[in-house]
């Protein structure tokens, strides 16, 4: 009797064992998805917003930003335990950016306030010039 619930208890061990690995590669998967996701996703926003750009706006300062942003979202798992990158802002500028182009346009005032809101998102404030 006594072999045979060791021959249990080895079995489950081995099956728990391969679980284990088989979720942490799992996740290990998830963070290359999610890191590349955040760079598509603002890759295609910063594309739409450089080529629809009126006057009054720095393309350098989207490009700039997107770069940013892009960064931070590459070393995502530790950026936001360290706090580098707010994921609540983040979904907030999106929300923002779908509703600010509604219209199929940009204005000058609706891309600086998403370009500061994502600054803020990844912890970047910016120099004040008087």
């Amino acid at each position: 009797m006594s072999t045979e619930n060791r021959n249990w208890k080895r079995r489950l061990t081995k099956v728990l064992t391969i679980l284990l690995i088989f979720m942490v590669c799992l996740s290990i998967f998830q963070w290359f998805i999610i890191a590349a996701l955040f760079e598509f996703g603002a890759e295609t926003l910063k594309d739409a917003m450089v080529r629809q750009a009126p006057e009054g706006v720095n393309r350098n300062d989207i490009i700039n930003t997107f770069e940013r942003v892009k960064s931070a979202a590459q070393r995502i798992p530790f950026s936001f335990i360290t706090g580098k990158i707010n994921l609540r802002k983040i979904k907030a500028a999106g929300e923002y950016a779908i509703e600010a182009n509604n219209d199929e346009s940009w204005d000058a005032e609706e891309i600086n306030t998403l370009l500061r809101m994502l600054n803020a998102a990844v912890g970047y404030k910016e120099e004040l010039s008087n």
